[in-house]
């Protein structure tokens, strides 16, 4: 190809007048001397031109080579193309840059270290791709479809045009979208006719989406507990096959019963065992009752979709009280527990904990992959956290002599340390006589006191009854988890039987951790009473005529709580009932059973507020989320408000709502844009706090696989942003790379090379005279 002339002139009228000098000079020598012999003739007036072409001063524009970044997009969305075979790619490589110095580098999310091995170059792990040179690159051969964010400025870039990627076969549902009780699909399909499959719709399944864009419309099953549509395999980008999303909340919303009893008509009642584990179930209900349900009676994935529906998704929540809540149903260190307005236990220290462990040299002996101490101090730790936070602490172990890891402290500050020290293990003999007589000694009478013992009593323990008087002295119940049974074991069960304890056998240490949580509830205060209590309701409920109660739970009410029933015991007033916010939802807790004549009542308290008719929010959804709240009080806009939109994702282990600010746009107006969930996710948006809508959002595939195949609008972009070109599939030449040039003035040189040549002349001549 044609390239620009490299030679320039910085004085042409002084060319021009040298070279009419020159013409003037050699006609007089020829009318003069016209027998000047040929050769000096020409050497003469060859050396002339030059100087005369020094005297304009010629300017060489000496090009600058660089080195080349040849960038090679191996993401996903390349996985076609024709580049991705090697010879290919070096062969394209060769034609374009001919002995142009160059590196190659392949990149799709980041640029990798190393060269993919093989003749086939594989994908690169992606979810976007990012175009970023490298730093000190003159230029940028690039090879790619050009789907990627077109960077502000960089080398002039060169993109090698692919023609496997100009139209490439892929079908993908592009979007899934909820309208009212039916969903819509669009499938976008440049290749042949796709299967069509959708769960939790009701219609026929499978269709066929033929060529072309499809929109599949159908309603939504009313059981299913989720919806998607996937196609039938036939491309190379399976990841866009697919979208799948939550059903939507149902216009009517429900109200759930937990327990026992029925509440009767607009019910819908649960056993505890039955409450659903599905995140999608419970966009459902305005309100979930929970009557006498004991922790144990929930698994750990409904207590925590329980927590999701009121912290994230702005439902109501009632715990009712009985001989299976708060403390009679194991609440400290649970869910229920950290929801409930109502504390289980004391604010303030009752009781000092005392958990001993056996870490004697028998106790290195390994059962089921691990030693018996391992399984010994992992039951003490994983206790911890069911104790009373306000109650006093001491943990240790014991051997030749006793080792506390912490004494005295809440539970709350013990559950925060490191434990075990590293520098505890099994070793020595079983010295327990020495160590409970340490226990007894070092303790005092200030508050009750529960040791907790775990051990195989292999020990000799002289004068149980004196030791069972030292420890009943200093108001300690000695609560054994028997292990082993050693010779030491009769002795114990006086020492037991003299304090008041309780004693659990337990051989299998895979069992030791339930084991000493069942003798930790035998020594808890069931906080039950069993006696009628007058209650008074407050707030909310005091609508609701006084009562008698029995039985009911001694609660505490919890910082910000407000209470909303009260009763006086033994002179004192004590709360029986409280709400409070738990992240955008409500808790109501009352600590007796009322049954379901206050169903209503409790409904209206803590249910979920209709939406506010101020805000209309509109929503779209597909690659990105796009959230519009029009905020309007009859004729007049609502500016300045507080909006924000809270994502909250559907797994089990999701941590708090992602909380993002809506900006307002206009008046009255607040809109916001953002990437689609990865995962299906429940969006609500809140004005001042309060949740105004919510709906299910599809998790999206990648970004990487919106679109595939060439994007020759963003490739000109980018040409033109960088001043480089695209350079089409036809093209085998080099490229010309239009490289920075520097001036080399020649002038000494053709000075210096014309006066030689006019020497060489005179010579020349003189010689043939």
């Amino acid at each position: 190809m044609p390239t620009a002339f490299p030679f320039s002139i910085t004085s042409p009228a002084t060319l021009a007048a040298a070279l009419s000098g020159l013409a003037l000079t050699a006609l007089i020598a020829l009318i003069r001397r016209p027998k000047l012999p040929r050769m000096a003739l020409w050497l003469a007036g060859l050396g002339a031109l030059l100087l005369c072409l020094a005297a304009g001063g010629v300017i060489w524009q000496r090009p600058t080579a660089g080195e080349v970044a040849v960038m090679v997009d191996l993401s996903p969305s390349t996985r076609t193309a024709g580049y991705r075979d090697r010879a290919v790619l070096e062969s394209r490589i060769a034609a374009l840059l001919g002995k142009t110095p160059h590196r190659v580098y392949y990149f799709a999310q980041d640029i990798a270290h190393d060269a993919p091995a093989g003749a086939t170059l594989p994908d690169l792990p992606a979810e976007r791709t990012i175009y970023q040179p490298p730093a000190g690159a003159s230029a940028v051969l690039l090879f790619s479809d050009g789907r990627f964010e077109i960077p502000a400025a960089g080398p002039p870039t060169y993109i090698a045009t692919d023609p496997a990627l100009d139209s490439p076969t892929d079908a993908a549902v592009s979007s899934l979208e909820v309208r009212g009780r039916d969903v819509a699909v669009t499938i976008h399909n440049t290749g042949s006719p796709r299967r069509v499959m959708l769960d939790g719709t009701t219609g026929a399944s499978p269709t066929t989406a033929p060529s072309g864009s499809y929109v599949l419309s159908r309603p939504i099953a009313p059981q299913a507990s989720s919806i998607s549509a996937r196609l039938s395999p036939g491309d190379a980008w399976p990841e866009n096959d697919q979208l799948a999303a939550l059903p939507p909340p149902d216009e009517q919303r429900q109200r759930w019963w937990v327990g026992a009893s029925n509440p009767g008509e607009g019910w819908r009642v649960f056993a505890p065992g039955n409450l659903p584990t599905d995140a999608a179930a419970y966009l459902a209900p305005a309100v979930i009752v929970l009557e006498n349900v004991a922790a144990t009676d929930l698994s750990a994935l409904q207590q925590q979709r329980l927590r999701q529906y009121v912290r994230d998704l702005g439902g109501g929540l009632v715990i009712l009280g009985g001989d299976r809540a708060f403390a009679a149903g194991r609440y400290p260190g649970s869910v229920l527990e950290a929801m409930s307005p109502l504390a289980s236990t004391p604010p303030e220290p009752t009781t000092h904990w005392m958990l001993v462990a056996d870490s004697s040299g028998s106790m290195a002996q390994a059962e089921g992959g691990a030693s018996r101490w391992h399984y010994a101090a992992d039951a003490l730790l994983k206790l911890i956290p069911h104790l009373p936070h306000d109650d006093l602490l001491s943990v240790g172990n014991f051997s030749e002599r006793l080792t506390w890891w912490s004494s005295g402290k809440s539970v709350k500050e013990t559950a925060r340390l490191p434990l075990p020290p590293a520098d505890v293990g099994p070793h020595g003999p079983t010295n327990l006589d020495q160590a409970l007589r340490e226990i007894a000694q070092s303790s005092d009478a200030a508050l009750p006191k529960q040791l907790l013992l775990l051990t195989d009593a292999d020990a000799q323990i002289e004068d149980p009854a004196g030791l069972a008087l030292m420890l009943k002295q200093k108001k300690i119940r000695l609560h054994l988890l028997a292990i082993g049974e050693g010779s030491g074991l009769p002795a114990l069960r006086t020492i037991i039987g003299a304090t008041g304890g309780t004693i659990v056998t337990q051989l299998d240490p895979q069992k030791w951790t339930d084991g000493i949580q069942k003798l930790m509830r035998a020594a808890s205060p069931k906080l039950l009473g069993q006696y009628p209590l007058a209650v008074h309701f407050l707030g909310d409920l005091s609508s609701v005529p006084s009562r008698t109660v029995l039985p009911w739970n001694r609660t505490w009410l919890k910082d910000s709580a407000t209470p909303l029933a009260d009763a006086t015991l033994d002179s004192e007033r004590v709360v029986a009932g409280a709400r409070w916010n738990v992240g955008e939802g409500r808790v109501l807790a009352l600590a007796f059973d009322p049954g379901p004549s206050l169903a209503d009542a409790l409904a209206q308290s803590a249910g979920r507020p209709p939406r506010d008719p101020r805000y209309r929010i509109t929503w779209e959804t597909g690659p990105r989320l796009h959230v519009t709240v029009n905020a309007l009080d009859g004729p007049r806009y609502l500016n300045g408000e507080k909006i924000e939109l809270d994502l909250s994702e559907e797994s089990e282990s999701a941590s708090a709502a992602k909380s993002i600010a809506v900006p307002q746009t206009e008046p009255g107006r607040y809109e916001l844009s953002l990437p689609a969930p990865r995962s299906p996710t429940f969006a609500a948006v809140r004005v001042a706090g309060h949740v105004v809508d919510r709906i299910a959002v599809a998790g999206r595939y990648a970004p990487e696989f919106d679109a595939v195949g060439n994007d020759p609008e963003a490739m000109e972009k980018l040409a033109r942003r960088t001043g480089g070109q695209v350079v089409p599939s036809r093209q085998t030449w080099p490229i010309d790379f239009k490289w920075p040039r520097r001036p080399v003035p020649l002038t000494p040189v053709l000075a210096m090379i014309g006066a030689a040549l006019i020497a060489w002349g005179l010579v020349t001549w003189k010689l043939r005279a």
